[in-house]
């Protein structure tokens, strides 16, 4: 069984990279595709009509499909007061116990947003928006990403994870 968690592991800490790789990419592009449409519309040369949408869009899917990895990186806003005062044990339980609460919180999110999506597919609803992606499409991604976050919190639980966190990274050291 650990072997199997051990691959399902590095399996999704990949799929997490390439997400975070693909919203770099796209966030890239954004910098680079701006200036150009100004450009090309002061000259006028024309424009490029689905831009903004399309950077809507964007960081939409930016959001949600870079979460599981910021939490994997240890990278997401944190208040570590508590468990910086606390007895190194029950820090270890309280960490724990926000684990399984944000895992419980994604499950609803999830379970929330494939209901959405259901509904949405079933209404058949668009966007009025320049560039249309049919909203199911939008919501069931949102479901997915809150599902890739529950595993991410279920799997800050393990004490022997494939990937190692610093437990003594604070962000709020040297403040």
């Amino acid at each position: 069984m650990k072997l199997f968690l051990d691959t399902f592991e590095n399996y999704f800490i990949q799929l997490c990279n390439i997400f975070a790789a693909l919203v770099a990419i796209s966030i890239g592009l954004m910098a680079v595709s701006i200036p150009f449409n100004l450009l090309i519309i002061k000259t006028h040369i024309g424009s490029i009509w689905w831009l903004n949408t399309s950077i809507e869009y964007a960081l939409y899917y930016g959001v949600f499909a870079g979460a599981p990895w910021v939490l994997q990186q240890g990278a997401h806003v944190r208040v570590d007061v508590l468990l910086t005062v606390l007895p190194e044990r029950a820090s270890h339980k309280l960490d724990t116990l926000i684990n399984i609460a944000g895992a419980g919180l994604c499950i609803f999110f999830c379970v929330y947003g494939l209901r959405a999506g259901i509904s949405e597919y079933i209404d058949e609803t668009l966007p009025d928006k320049d560039l249309q992606i049919a909203n199911w499409i939008s919501v069931s991604f949102f479901a997915f990403a809150f599902a890739m976050l529950t595993i991410e919190f279920l799997f800050r639980i393990r004490k022997n994870r494939v990937l190692r966190i610093k437990t003594d990274d604070h962000s709020s050291d040297g403040f």
